[in-house]
């Protein structure tokens, strides 16, 4: 298995090899044949590194510490779904998923596309095949899983105690998924540039890989915060680690994309802009793996330092120059077919919503690679600390928020005085009535105040475009009030989808805003029957036990929690100590009701005292409930939309609405 597994990989060098010059070479010459085979590469070097990927898994599985990799991230004590997360565990091994599911893109669009978008295939292709030769080349040369010892160990070193976790079995192939998923619209994109057919069939092409990207990244990423609220111990689950920002500034470049996009279909605008989209998000998805991999920035999440790291940066700066190139070679044809007419319209809206995304985009990538550039001017690595983040996206996450209501209550072209009273009333008033609400309930503090109010302006927004939707579609063909909601959504998922996402981005926010201000933290030691007070509860130290099994010692206390005198349940906070690792592991005991989490960490304990770090975190499951909810609705958006009788789409109420049914 050891030595398949080696041929394998090296065979998928020399498939990605040749299909990225065969491809080029197909487009150059308009070969169909050269094409043709381009593709067959690409569709054999999924089969070959699945062969690869199932020895790597094999190995892990049985125990084969005669593997250097298998012998780092395994044991034989390791339950078997820990064995085979153990192959994304390692670098060597992340990088071979990324190999495995990029080619499983590469095939899935090539079979997508056997029979359309001839003009672009063999570009997207040699694009495709390009960047699995980048990876190839370091798996082959500088990583490879496939190494073996001379001195064979008893047992293995296993898999990082904190990676040893429900949320690690899904948490990385998600995001993996969703950074690989960016490559696809970016090779889509290079062939309408190198192949000059530059209308909007790239878009229509790429927008469901960029759909799809786009969900599993969301769903990554809260499935990382999930995992950092409940395995790290600090009581939060957004820490601005470098790791963090690398999965987040592509899903904000990304949502820029899809915003975007919708002008470029509708208008005929922005289309250089597109192109540039595209090229950012590809690139911080690759620059995500550089820091992942690299351990260039320090991380809870990252590897140790390694040599990849000026690989990472040649590949980074010629995909770069390369796309830049095309593009200001292809400008002249580029041109938008339309003009902005006015900053009030709803073209002006989404052209400041990318703004702001990009914006907050930059400053995470500057918090991010400043202590690289420090240490290499100064000699000095300056870290740059959570409040610099917080100032600066803070104002520009509100600006978004508020935006997100705007948008959809903008006419095209130009926004009368009349649109503005028609559409703004309601939604203004329901944010006013939430900010008074959320005075009533004590909330005094100003940022609080202002997002809850948006928040509500934007949920009445959306309830807004669904009730006057409704109300037109009742005017067409006369039914009930849900089943007007349900029609009318079938029909322009698109559209009431991207209003589903909004508003669970509304709960995210909430629940946000809610756990950082209001947030009660306190540290008690006590001893045994010793109780102690937080919020509303009362907690009552019963007492601290112990137990092992094969792998770790464990350490528990015992905690009644008390509400008004009476017991409403019992935390138990541990402390895990781990024969192969030198630090304890801390879990977390959780409370989580809608209202708020009370959460509670073993700190330490000496001498019959026992120390306890306690949290109140507010609305924080409203924050995985609102993601949850943005997934849906990112699924609900890829689904076809059914397609209303012509008759009907002409009785719509306004212009605007009948061009969304239409749709």
């Amino acid at each position: 298995m050891i030595e398949l597994g080696q041929y394998c990989l090296f065979g998928a060098l020399l498939l990605s090899a040749y299909g990225m010059v065969i491809g080029a070479l197909g487009g150059w010459r308009k070969s169909l044949p050269l094409t043709r085979s381009a593709e067959n590469a690409a569709i054999a070097a999924f089969g070959i590194l699945v062969a690869t990927s199932v020895s790597l898994w094999y190995l892990l599985l049985t125990d084969q510490f005669v593997v250097e990799y298998v012998a780092q991230y395994s044991t034989s004590k390791m339950p078997a779904v820990y064995k085979f997360t153990a192959f994304w565990g390692g670098q060597s091994g992340s990088l071979l998923l990324w190999a495995l599911v990029l080619s499983f893109f590469s095939f899935i669009a090539v079979v997508q596309n056997r029979h359309r978008n001839r003009e672009l295939m063999p570009y997207a292709v040699s694009v495709l095949m390009g960047i699995l030769l980048f990876f190839t080349v370091l798996l082959n040369f500088l990583t490879n899983p496939f190494n073996t010892l001379t001195q064979v160990p008893v047992d293995g070193q296993g898999l990082n105690p904190l990676l040893q976790n429900a949320y690690m079995v899904i948490h990385p192939p998600a995001l993996y998924l969703g950074y690989i998923g960016v490559s696809l619209p970016f090779a889509f994109a290079m062939g309408a540039l190198m192949s000059g057919k530059l209308d909007t069939s790239w878009i229509r092409t790429t927008r469901q890989w960029s759909l799809i990207s786009w969900v599993f990244l969301t769903f990554g990423i809260a499935l990382g915060g999930m995992w950092a609220y409940e395995e790290l111990g600090w009581g939060g689950y957004w820490a601005w680690d470098p790791v963090e920002n690398a999965s987040f500034m592509p899903w904000l470049v990304s949502t820029a994309f899809l915003h975007s996009v919708m002008i470029t279909e509708k208008k005929g605008m922005l289309r250089t802009w597109n192109f540039i989209l595209v090229l950012l998000a590809f690139q911080l998805s690759i620059f995500g793996t550089f820091i992942t991999r690299s351990g260039v920035i320090s991380s809870v999440h990252s590897f140790a330092l390694s040599n990849l790291g000026p690989f990472f940066v040649v590949f980074l700066a010629s995909t770069a120059l390369f796309t830049v190139f095309w593009i200001v070679y292809r400008s002249p044809q580029l041109k938008s077919e339309q003009r902005m007419k006015s900053f009030l319209s709803r073209e002006a809206s989404f052209l400041l919503n990318n703004w702001l995304f990009l914006s907050i985009c930059f400053a995470v990538f500057w918090g991010t690679v400043f202590p690289i550039l420090s240490e290499w001017v100064t000699g000095e690595k300056i870290t740059v600390s959570v409040p610099f983040f917080n100032n600066v996206s803070m104002p520009l996450a509100l600006a978004l928020l508020i935006l997100t209501g705007v948008c959809p209550l903008i006419a095209w072209r130009k926004a009368s005085a009349k649109n503005f009273r028609r559409n703004f009333l309601y939604p203004l008033a329901a944010g006013l009535v939430t900010g008074l609400i959320a005075v009533a309930v004590g909330v005094r503090s100003l940022i609080p105040l202002v997002f809850f109010s948006a928040c509500g302006f934007v949920m009445a927004t959306i309830v807004f475009e669904f009730y006057k939707g409704a109300r037109a579609r009742q005017t067409i063909r006369p039914t009930g009030f849900l089943t007007a909601v349900k029609d009318l959504s079938l029909m322009n998922k698109r559209r009431y989808g991207g209003f589903i996402i909004h508003a669970g981005v509304v709960l995210v926010f909430f629940g946000i805003i809610a756990s950082s201000f209001f947030r009660i933290e306190e540290e008690f030691s006590v001893r045994q029957g010793d109780f102690f007070k937080i919020g509303d509860y009362t907690l009552v130290f019963k007492g601290l036990s112990e137990r092992s099994d094969p792998e770790k010692n464990v350490v528990t206390a015992k905690l009644d929690v008390l509400k008004n005198g009476a017991k409403i349940d019992e935390v138990l906070a541990e402390k895990h100590f781990h024969h192969k690792s030198e630090q304890p592991m801390t879990e977390v005991s959780i409370r989580p009701t809608l209202k708020e989490d009370l959460y509670v960490v073993l700190a330490g304990w000496d001498k019959g005292v026992v120390s306890f770090h306690v949290f109140v975190n507010p609305l924080v499951q409203w924050i995985w409930i609102g993601i949850g909810i943005m997934v849906l609705g990112g699924l609900f958006v890829m689904l076809p939309n059914s397609k209303p009788p012509a008759a009907h789409v002409s009785r719509a109420v306004d212009e605007e609405e009948a061009k969304d049914v239409a749709a």
